[in-house]
């Protein structure tokens, strides 16, 4: 008879059943890695920092110390802390979304005209995202999860 056979030894089987078992129910591990893309992206804002690690554009309101929070002069994006305060995650039948809840939150992570006439652009400043370091420790986070 024609076939492929694979002879499983040790513990090995275990670890299969075990992984088969927990990947038909990843919320539990979807939800921790919303909760980390949280703190990640809560980390970064205190840093105005975008997920690849480059600096933001320092904004107008941050460098000249004009912006709504006198408490925290100098921070970009973080005038009313709302944007910071949206950030979210949901996990639920196996998918996991990540984001902010802010309806403006989209023009300051990719940039472009806004206010009135289009008059003012505003500069990119990447706030939500999966680069090496994060994939590295969601890695990690899932592999420590199976085994």
């Amino acid at each position: 008879m024609a076939g492929v056979y694979i002879e499983v030894s040790g513990n090995a089987l275990e670890s299969l059943q075990l992984i088969n078992k927990k990947s038909a129910a990843p919320d539990d591990i979807l939800d921790d890695i919303g909760a980390f893309l949280d703190m990640d992206v809560t980390t970064r804002f205190l840093d105005e920092m975008a997920p690849d690690g480059t600096k933001w554009l320092q904004s107008e309101a941050a460098r000249t110390g004009k912006g709504r929070n006198p408490e925290k002069p100098g921070l970009t994006l973080t005038d009313s802390r709302d944007l910071v305060g949206s950030i979210t995650h949901n996990a639920d039948n196996g998918e996991l979304e990540h984001g902010l809840g802010e309806e403006y939150s989209a023009i300051h992570h990719f940039g472009g005209k806004t206010g009135r006439n289009h008059a003012v652009t505003l500069p990119s400043r990447p706030i939500i995202g999966i680069e090496l370091k994060q994939a590295n420790t969601i890695v990690e986070m899932v592999s420590d999860w199976l085994v």
